[in-house]
């Protein structure tokens, strides 16, 4: 009978991950079997390579999309205004992932993509645009390409991220700034009187 398992891969990637974070992919998988208490040799029973390894481990963090989708009972601005305001944070979380994850020379974004259709990131991704679609429908925003909405939120989170990250407003934009970014947003998608 073979030995029980004490470490899920589930565990195992959520170190290597958080290696990886600090490290990059240059981040030795010595480092990673210290830190989750396993012999490489576990790692590498389980992962055929680095890379394997690497891929498996910078899959996003998980996202509770019905509740970053549907804030209470908000709508129109003051709806699309709290799911950015959520995208924003979920942007913050994903980040430091997806850093090392674009900067590994293997990465293509549509491989990892088919790879990995269930990660958090590319579920939120169709969830979004589902989400703008449903709002076309009953009127909540004028007539625009619902993806092309979908991914103005997205970037505009991203982007706030970003220059987070690179230290833009002492690594945290202002609340309000995010607001009136969202109202420009919002005269573009919102509904026209006719």
């Amino acid at each position: 009978m073979g030995r029980k398992k004490s470490l899920s891969d589930a565990q195992l990637l959520e170190t290597a991950r958080q290696v990886f974070v600090e490290h990059g992919f240059g981040a030795s998988t010595k480092e990673i079997a210290r830190r989750a208490g396993v012999s490489e040799g576990v790692i590498y029973q389980r992962f055929l390579t680095k890379d394997e390894l690497f891929f498996a481990a910078m899959i996003p963090p998980p996202v509770d999309v019905k509740k970053l989708l549907r804030p209470g009972r908000s709508k129109g601005l003051k709806l699309i205004e709290k799911v950015t305001l959520s995208m924003v944070e979920y942007s913050r979380a994903t980040l430091p992932v997806l850093l090392p994850l674009m900067m590994h020379p293997g990465f293509r974004f549509e491989e990892f993509a088919g790879r990995h259709p269930d990660s958090p990131m590319f579920v939120l991704r169709r969830q979004l645009v589902q989400f703008f679609i449903e709002e076309q429908r009953t009127g909540r925003i004028g007539g625009v390409d619902p993806g092309a909405a979908a991914l103005l939120v997205w970037s505009t989170a991203n982007s706030i991220a970003f220059f987070e990250r690179l230290g833009a407003h002492g690594g945290q934009f202002d609340p309000e700034m995010i607001r009136k970014t969202v109202r420009c947003l919002w005269d573009g998608i919102g509904p026209k009187a006719h």
